[in-house]
């Protein structure tokens, strides 16, 4: 689990951003999780927090669903950011990105009842995604499968960006779409607090 830090994206670094702590600076060479994150794939130069459910996460101060619909948008095919996969990883990775949209609507509609509207078209803010790296076990399953991906939040009238996310999930004990269905509750709770936690006090 990752303990909360700060990350400063400035608009100069996009295309190479490096992670800093409060305590010190990291390796300039190393970009955000060891490469999975791009942050031009955002649009805008934002400053990332790490937090314990989040392990990246920027959101607009005063950023709220509440009262509104929130259109999930179709995935497009993965995109390995990081590196290149075996082609089992590539085609779980396919499935997995397929089947995001109907996972996100299913389970945000049930948190977020009473709070804000999931729906498929329309909408006042449009949640998009996409699925930038997936592994498996390692040899003899020494290593939990991992799912990595990206999601965002935009205005729909003027595509604006309110909150950028990128997030990595160990896939240990339960199956791969259980894990990924525990996260997202987490993640439409945090959304019923209006993402506080990108903007601590």
């Amino acid at each position: 689990m990752r303990t909360s830090s700060k990350t400063l994206l400035p608009a100069a670094a996009l295309a190479a951003a490096v992670l800093f702590s409060p305590s010190h600076a990291a390796d300039e060479s190393k970009a955000l999780d060891d490469g999975r994150l791009d942050p031009s794939w955002f649009g805008a130069a934002v400053e990332f927090r790490t937090t314990p459910t989040i392990d990246y996460l920027w959101a607009k101060p005063g950023f709220s669903c509440k009262g509104k619909v929130l259109r999930i948008e179709p995935w497009p095919d993965p995109v390995f950011v990081g590196r290149e996969r075996r082609g089992r990883d590539a085609a779980k990775a396919f499935q997995l990105a397929e089947g995001m949209p109907m996972r996100l609507r299913t389970v945000l509609r049930h948190v977020l009842k009473g709070f804000s509207e999931v729906a498929s078209e329309g909408g006042d803010l449009v949640l998009s995604g996409r699925l930038v790296d997936y592994v498996s076990k390692g040899t003899m399953g020494k290593s939990p499968p991992q799912a990595t991906w990206d999601m965002r939040i935009t205005d729909a009238k003027t595509g604006e960006l309110l909150v950028a996310l990128h997030h990595r999930r160990l896939m240990s004990i339960s199956t791969v779409e259980e894990r990924i269905d525990m996260w997202l509750e987490e993640f439409g709770e945090a959304l019923k607090s209006d993402l506080a936690l990108a903007n601590p006090s």
